[in-house]
């Protein structure tokens, strides 16, 4: 009887094992949108605003294991925003509990930029007895967006320009590049990154920076340059840039021929990656040499062939509509997205 017993205990003990619920980051049914370092499938990494991770079960309740140690996520439950999950050092499970008994779907996105730090996902806990089930399909439209403070959505939630810190007021899904992606109703990754120019960062002391935003655009994981990506993984139908108000923002302002050259190098680094991608260049309209200078970069890419390159422009922000340190605001950001919008539709014929 005591062998039985043992060998009892030996069979239930995997079943018990298996009602923790406890599911790998690498199970197929999770489902991820940005640009994500699967290096370790158990332990992916990533670190740009905007990404998300969405899970699709039946049960009550649902556990994301985050070791990060400080972005903001967005948590939205069966399509409603439910919270803002504020990772720290001394916790790694944040969970969605108290749902009714069902199916349900849990998808955290990124607010935060890659300068607070990088994420490590670890897998999701189930409420006993609950399964994953499949997530809905992603759009099959693609638009990713490139760019700077602008389209990260840096201070896009506070009501003054002076704020006290960044962090509760970042939100990238506020940002125009993501509202125009979320109204034509297309799947978005972002690449940007606070303060990066073309060729010079905002308050450099030099006319040239020793790191622009452009090497950046070739990494997986933003922070690290040994995580290259795989541009074959996901091509996009339109490609949206808002860079360069940081190279002429503060003096010394950038050299005009320098930036030039080294946005007619992005663009093509771009079409070389997308051949048939169309792609948007966008900036206020009436920032000193911006609009002209853009205006003569695209010129002369469909002068050497490339049409599908377009500059689009939107009215300059009111003061009344400043976020933090005279960003644009929820509503600022909205109303770009909505100048930028019919533009767009035309060309894409979406």
């Amino acid at each position: 009887m005591k062998e039985l017993f043992c060998a009892l205990l030996f069979i239930i003990a995997p079943m018990t094992m298996a009602a923790d619920n406890i599911v790998s980051a690498n199970n197929p049914l999770i489902q991820y949108s940005g640009r994500v370092d699967f290096s370790n499938p158990q332990a992916p990494r990533f670190d740009w605003p905007g990404i998300s991770i969405t899970a699709a079960f039946h049960g009550t309740s649902i556990g994301f294991s985050l070791d990060d140690l400080g972005n903001n996520y967005d948590v939205i439950v069966d399509g409603k925003p439910n919270t803002v999950w504020a990772t720290s050092a001394n916790k790694i499970l944040y969970t969605v509990d108290q749902l009714t008994a069902g199916d349900h779907v849990v998808k955290i996105v990124k607010r935060t930029e890659s300068l607070f730090g990088l994420a490590t996902f670890k897998g999701l806990t189930l409420s006993p007895g609950g399964t994953l089930i499949n997530p809905p399909d992603l759009p099959s439209r693609r638009i990713e967006i490139i760019g700077d403070s602008f389209l990260c959505g840096y201070g896009v939630e506070a009501s003054k320009a002076q704020c006290d810190s960044l962090r509760p007021y970042e939100n990238a899904s506020k940002a125009f590049g993501a509202l125009i992606a979320q109204d034509l109703q297309a799947e978005y990754h972002i690449e940007a990154f606070s303060g990066k120019g073309v060729v010079r960062n905002w308050g450099d002391k030099k006319t040239i920076s020793i790191d622009p935003f452009p090497p950046l655009f070739d990494l997986t994981v933003c922070r690290d340059e040994k995580t290259k990506w795989d541009f074959s993984k996901w091509v996009p139908n339109a490609v949206i840039i808002h860079l360069g108000l940081n190279d002429f923002s503060t003096e010394p302002q950038a050299d005009g021929k320098e930036f030039s050259h080294a946005y007619i190098d992005l663009l093509k680094h771009l079409r070389e990656k997308y051949p048939k991608t169309m792609i948007f260049c966008t900036a206020p309209s009436g920032w000193p040499g911006i609009g002209p200078m853009l205006d003569k970069i695209v010129e002369k890419r469909n002068s050497a062939g490339d049409k599908n390159v377009q500059l689009l422009t939107y009215p300059p922000i009111s003061p009344d509509e400043f976020g933090c340190d005279g960003h644009p605001n929820a509503a600022a950001q909205r109303k770009i997205a909505d100048v930028l919008i019919p533009a767009m539709k035309e060309t894409l014929y979406w």
